[in-house]
């Protein structure tokens, strides 16, 4: 579902936004649209379920990022509403879990006129170049196409997180290279994982440099047999469908 804010809300948020980030590297380009399909595999989802990640840009000039994962039984979605100046910067961010344990529906909005966030009718304070739980797998993408775009090494990339009332930190690292058998054929890709002290959880990203980072395979892998996965098996990347090597 397309999340839509009042007009006035959304000029007011769009001109604080353009504040914020004036004094960013704006010369980064836009974000390049797509759609990728999955096999998903997530917390007991059916092998057969699908995921769905989708980037685009609506007629005001935003971007909405979606990443779903549907079986008949239950599902689980993710939505960011962002500005993009230079790098992204998160208005709306909704969480919706049905058919596995407890049901959630959940909502953060940002005001970046007041600095803050708020969840459930709570706000509490923001610093500029946070990012929401779905939001900053797209900055990763941007950090590492500028780092590999510039011929330097793979950044340590650390991300501020709003989670419902409170701001997480997210580390991340490169790890290597490795080669991924797709669907769609071979992808060169680099690894990627979450640096967290909690060993009980492990998260494993692969993006293929070639194009701008897409991610080809995830997987999160925790205590008791729990996880969550994705596979690419179909994907068009700027309007056009993409393939392996």
């Amino acid at each position: 579902m397309i999340l839509h804010l009042k007009l006035d809300r959304k000029l007011a948020q769009t001109t604080a936004i353009l504040i914020i980030v004036g004094a960013c590297n704006a010369g980064h380009a836009d974000p390049t649209p797509f759609r990728a399909v999955y096999r998903a595999d997530y917390r007991g989802l059916p092998v057969s379920a699908t995921g769905i990640r989708e980037l685009r840009r609506e007629e005001d000039g935003s971007y909405v990022f979606t990443s779903s994962a549907k079986s008949f039984f239950a599902s689980v979605s993710e939505q960011s509403l962002f500005q993009w100046n230079g790098r992204a910067v998160p208005l709306e961010y909704r969480y919706k879990r049905t058919g596995i344990g407890k049901n959630r529906d959940e909502r953060v909005v940002f005001d970046w006129q007041l600095g803050t966030a708020s969840h459930a009718n709570k706000s509490f304070g923001i610093a500029d170049g946070t990012l929401d739980k779905l939001l900053y797998q797209l900055q990763m993408r941007e950090d590492l196409m500028a780092a590999h775009t510039d011929g330097q090494p793979w950044p340590e990339m650390h991300y501020e997180i709003a989670d419902r009332r409170r701001v997480r930190t997210f580390d991340f690292s490169v790890t290597g290279t490795e080669t991924l058998s797709t669907p769609l054929g071979e992808f060169s890709t680099i690894k990627a994982i979450r640096v967290r002290r909690d060993q009980d959880r492990k998260t494993t990203l692969w993006l293929a440099p070639r194009f701008d980072f897409l991610l080809v395979r995830l997987q999160q892998v925790e205590g008791g047999g729990k996880g969550f996965k994705l596979l690419l098996k179909e994907a068009e990347f700027n309007g056009e469908p993409l393939k392996g090597m």
